[in-house]
């Protein structure tokens, strides 16, 4: 059972990192270009404009609040320390 748990909360992991990044890069687009894609596809602060900004700011609510119990399940372990990293 517990490795059935694990893999579906791998997958709102990856889910909520998807949707992160999606929105970084609307983000990115407003910044660098002045164009928000979001609200090209579907207007002003449409309903589903809305929607979508909510999505972004849960996924990332989730990637703040879940750090570490995310790198605990998918094992993430810091980098060797190398001569270049032990100097700094």
């Amino acid at each position: 059972m517990k490795e059935h748990d694990s893999g579906y909360m791998k997958g709102i992991d990856l889910l909520a990192a998807i949707v992160l990044a999606v929105g970084g890069l609307c983000w990115g687009a407003v910044g660098l270009f002045a164009f928000n894609p979001v609200e090209a596809a579907f207007g002003a602060m449409s309903p589903i404009t809305r929607l979508i900004y909510l999505l972004f700011g849960v996924a990332a609510f989730y990637e703040i609040i879940f750090y570490r119990v995310i790198q605990r399940r998918w094992e993430c372990k810091p980098w060797p320390e190398t001569a270049e990293t032990s100097a700094a």
